[in-house]
């Protein structure tokens, strides 16, 4: 199980340029790719999503590459001076105008002269395409850690309220076992409270209580979300993205669990059903966080 959050970034260089990559991702019913890069290497999605397809099944993954210049020389200047020139004198012009005497500090200056060694004009795709997968594989690899980690403690989640849903479902059917003859009792006591004497052994009553057992009869529900659990059960040992198939389930889970409800004639039955709608909800909830 793996989760469709997660993080990762990895960074490659060459003689000339140094390239940094990002990739994050969200909840997202299916996959969705944004690359986020210099616009000299327009249409790069297509490249980029077909080269994480294959390892990635569902979420919205963005991927942002960064590229700089590269060089063991600490005397090289910037690519661009007269950009820099430029953007100092804008913030000395914004500090004037709102009357602020503070000077540039080394930190702002050190973010524009970074910012416009990244801004410079990128070199073209195919100058620094190795070195951009061999970071977007480091990248990846982080990426797809974070969410195995992920996916693990959603496991341990899952597992731990599905058993949950096992020893209530347990209870109700122990609580069922006790409904026909409850029913008969319950019956009976209606009966004698309006003054009308009639025994176990009448055959109106046992044609009531019969009514009543098959109105309220839960068999079929019962079994049914036995099956469903066993599939969730399945479904968690699997190297396969499972987060739709969780989602059907659990669905499927939901409709057993109401039925259950409405048809329950007794109050002990209700309250485990409530308690079980709360554990489905809170998986249904982490199912949207699986891949």
């Amino acid at each position: 199980m793996n989760s469709m959050t997660g993080y990762g970034s990895g960074a490659a260089s060459n003689e000339t340029h140094f390239l940094e990559v990002e990739i994050h991702s969200v909840n997202q019913r299916g996959l969705v790719v944004a690359v986020h890069a210099p616009r000299e290497w327009g249409g790069l999605e297509t490249e980029i999503s077909t080269f994480l397809r294959p390892k990635v099944a569902r979420g919205k993954i963005s991927v942002q590459l960064r590229i700089g210049r590269e060089s063991g020389d600490k005397e090289e200047e910037p690519a661009d001076w007269s950009e820099v020139d430029r953007r100092v004198a804008t913030l000395k012009k914004a500090l004037d105008r709102f009357g602020s005497d503070s000077p540039i500090s080394a930190e702002v200056l050190y973010r524009i002269l970074s910012d416009c060694e990244r801004d410079a004009t990128a070199p073209s795709w195919e100058e620094v395409k190795e070195i951009a997968y061999e970071a977007l594989d480091s990248a990846l690899e982080g990426f797809l850690q974070m969410r195995s980690e992920e996916g693990a403690r959603l496991l341990e989640e899952f597992i731990n309220r599905t058993t949950l849903l096992r020893e209530i479902l347990q209870t109700i059917k122990e609580l069922d076992e006790n409904r026909i003859p409850q029913h008969k009792d319950a019956l009976l006591a209606r009966l004698q409270q309006m003054d009308l004497p009639l025994d176990s052994s009448d055959e109106r009553v046992a044609k009531e209580v019969a009514f009543l057992a098959d109105r309220s009869d839960v068999t079929e529900e019962l079994t049914r979300i036995d099956s469903h659990l066993t599939a969730l059960e399945e479904s968690f040992s699997s190297n396969d993205p499972i987060g739709r198939k969780l989602e059907f389930i659990l669905q499927e889970l939901h409709r057993e669990w109401n039925t259950i409800g409405s048809k329950a004639s007794l109050a002990e039955i209700s309250a485990k059903v409530i308690e079980a709608k709360q554990e489905l909800e809170k998986l249904r909830e982490q199912a949207a966080n699986v891949e």
